[in-house]
């Protein structure tokens, strides 16, 4: 129900161009309430009707690694005399430029949390959910205690504390939850304390499957892997180190990469030994330095579960809610074409943005050569190529958007990017030609032809009836 429920903790999710619903939904607001809004967006502070707002920087929400405690205490500095009687506004648009948005919305939540906690201040978190990419909304619909909408404020029924998120047993957290929904079960206890270690060894599968829906994830001991451009993984925030008393630094890397890509199926032993010892004829020999290799890899992530043995067959475990950079850039190079295609220019270049930041070189490039590929297989190479496919795309369709706008020069930037990454590339000739016209540099265009067909004759490709080399005769025209 609605109406009744005392503002604490809400998540208003909306088209943010309604400014109307926007004004509607923060009525809720009292206006005896000291009202501080957080925001860089007039738009969005034009919908508030506030003057003098509190900048993303000015919170600490501009940086790539969100720290909870820093914002914890920017926030309460920001709070009036009598902190219940204040209301903090916030526009969640500041969460898309995070390089790991995930975990920045996490360590919000858990700021916020505290805050209302300590203070019993209030706090709306308001998400354009067009700018939202599908996991991002899934982390801001579990960790607000309430919505907001025109209608009212809402308890959120799938909401935990961050006392029990993150190191809550599941079946405390199930608990918790029924009781949220069910108000005659507030307070059920489902096992004894001192029979949880035990009870927890023979759950019924249903508990573990309700690990799948991060009801008990570990978000503080999850991995952040960055593996576009030099491998990065943090765990607990913290940089991996590869280098390991009696290890190999580079193998432990290559084989953390193998046994990344092969997901939740894992590889068979003797295919990792081929690919890191082929010249190692003896069997015997190979699987013992199997055995040590994984054990580094086990003891740069201090612990044994970090890679699981079934069988023949060796696998990684990610903690729940793990994140990689892959699936963030393959996420914002397919939303922010799908705003374009809505006529949403500024909306898809925001999110373009954010993509792009995420591509910082080739899948695993620091990774030797020597272990990208062996006789039986090609791991690495046709993955590193699709990637980088993927980044010129996504340079061209920010550019194809900013010359919409008549945003020459920063479309003009992207295409030299693009041609920094492959000069011979067709397509991306063509958009920088396009931008070119636009400019009136049509002494360019004429270099930028030149240039290409020197970059396709070393390729040895044949231009004579190419897309670019009718674009070129007709600008030329």
């Amino acid at each position: 129900m609605s109406g009744a429920i005392q503002l604490k903790d809400a998540a208003y999710f909306a088209d943010l161009s309604d400014q109307a619903g926007l004004k509607a939904a923060l009525s809720v607001v009292e206006s005896s309430n000291h009202v501080v809004v957080i925001s860089d967006n007039s738009t969005f502070l034009d919908g508030c009707l506030v003057t003098g707002p509190v900048m993303f920087a000015d919170i600490g929400l501009d940086g790539d690694l969100l720290d909870s405690h820093s914002v914890y205490t920017s926030l309460r500095d920001r709070l009036g005399s009598d902190p219940s009687k204040t209301t903090l506004i916030v526009d969640m648009t500041w969460c898309i430029d995070s390089l790991d948005a995930e975990n920045a919305l996490e360590n919000w939540s858990v700021a916020v949390e505290q805050l209302c906690e300590m203070h019993a201040c209030s706090v709306i978190s308001v998400y354009n959910y067009n700018l939202l990419l599908e996991t991002q909304m899934q982390v801001a619909l579990r960790r607000h205690r309430q919505f907001l909408a025109p209608s009212g404020v809402y308890e959120n029924p799938f909401w935990l504390p961050s006392r029990l998120r993150l190191s809550g047993a599941a079946d405390e957290q199930l608990a918790f939850l029924l009781g949220r929904v069910v108000p005659d079960h507030a307070g059920l206890q489902i096992l004894d304390p001192d029979d949880r270690g035990y009870a927890r060894g023979a759950s019924p599968m249903w508990l573990d499957n309700s690990q799948h829906l991060e009801l008990s994830d570990r978000t503080s001991e999850r991995w952040q892997i960055r593996c576009l451009g030099r491998l990065r993984v943090y765990q607990s925030g913290q940089l991996v180190e590869w280098t390991t008393p009696g290890g190999a630094p580079h193998k432990t890397r290559a084989l953390f990469c193998y046994l990344l890509q092969s997901g939740e199926k894992g590889v068979q032993a003797d295919r990792i030994s081929e690919l890191m010892w082929p010249d190692q004829a003896d069997e015997t020999r190979k699987r013992a330095r199997l055995h040590h290799a994984i054990a580094m890899l086990r003891k740069a992530f201090g612990t044994k579960t970090a890679v699981l043995r079934e069988g023949e067959y060796y696998r990684l475990n990610a903690p729940i809610g793990s994140w990689t950079d892959i699936a963030a850039f393959e996420q914002g190079c397919r939303r922010g074409l799908a705003l374009a295609k809505q006529d949403d220019p500024i909306g898809a270049l925001r999110i373009y943005r954010a993509a792009e930041r995420q591509y910082q070189g080739d899948l695993f490039e620091d990774l030797p050569i020597e272990y990208t590929h062996n006789d039986l297989e090609d791991w690495c190479r046709p993955r590193r190529r699709w990637l980088r496919q993927m980044s010129l795309k996504l340079l061209r369709d920010m550019s194809t958007v900013m010359r919409s706008q008549g945003l020459a020069d920063e479309a003009l930037e992207k295409c030299h990017k693009a041609l920094s990454i492959d000069m011979a590339n067709e397509a991306t000739n063509i958009e920088t030609m396009r931008v070119l016209h636009l400019q009136g540099r049509f002494e360019a265009i004429d270099r930028q032809y030149e240039q290409f067909l020197v970059a396709s004759d070393q390729r040895g490709s044949d231009v004579a009836n190419t897309r670019l080399h009718k674009l070129y005769r007709r600008l030329a025209s």
